[in-house]
């Protein structure tokens, strides 16, 4: 008897850990869905021309940044999605095949934008990276060069 009861509450815990699980999964869903749904309605509802999506991971990032909901609330979820985040470019790369031939009559143009692109945000960063690193001199220091 002692040995069915010991099995019967590993199978209960083993439930909880299954419920809990699902739960927190669920409901990271359901923050991220919110969330992007809010995107959309605002990315509508203002004459601007920024995608629901951007808006409503700007909108997550402020309920995170800001400890409106914790981390661990979505934490699970957005690792699964991490995890098999190639499979959701798939629809993506094939929209890029369909078009092709687009690409292939455009194909100077798109590559003086990617390298050119690519070198402006290179020297931004170094200059930027160079500037807010720069030892800040302390008003001691520059009243002895002045002396």
């Amino acid at each position: 008897m002692k040995h069915f009861l010991a099995k019967h509450a590993t199978i209960k815990h083993r439930l909880y850990s299954l419920y809990y699980t699902l739960f927190s999964y669920g409901r990271g869903l359901l923050i991220l869905t919110l969330c992007l749904w809010a995107g959309n309605i605002v990315s509508a509802i203002l004459p601007i021309m920024i995608p629901g999506s951007i808006i409503g991971l700007l909108i997550l990032f402020f309920l995170l940044a800001f400890q409106l909901i914790p981390t661990c609330w979505i934490k699970n979820s957005c690792n699964l999605f991490m995890r098999y985040m190639t499979i959701l470019f798939i629809p993506a790369a094939m929209g890029i095949m369909d078009n092709y031939s687009l690409l292939l009559a455009n194909w100077i143009p798109i590559i003086f934008a990617s390298v050119g692109g690519s070198i402006i945000v290179l020297y931004l960063t170094a200059y930027l990276t160079e500037h807010l690193h720069k030892p800040v001199a302390k008003a001691s220091d520059n009243k002895e060069k002045q002396s």
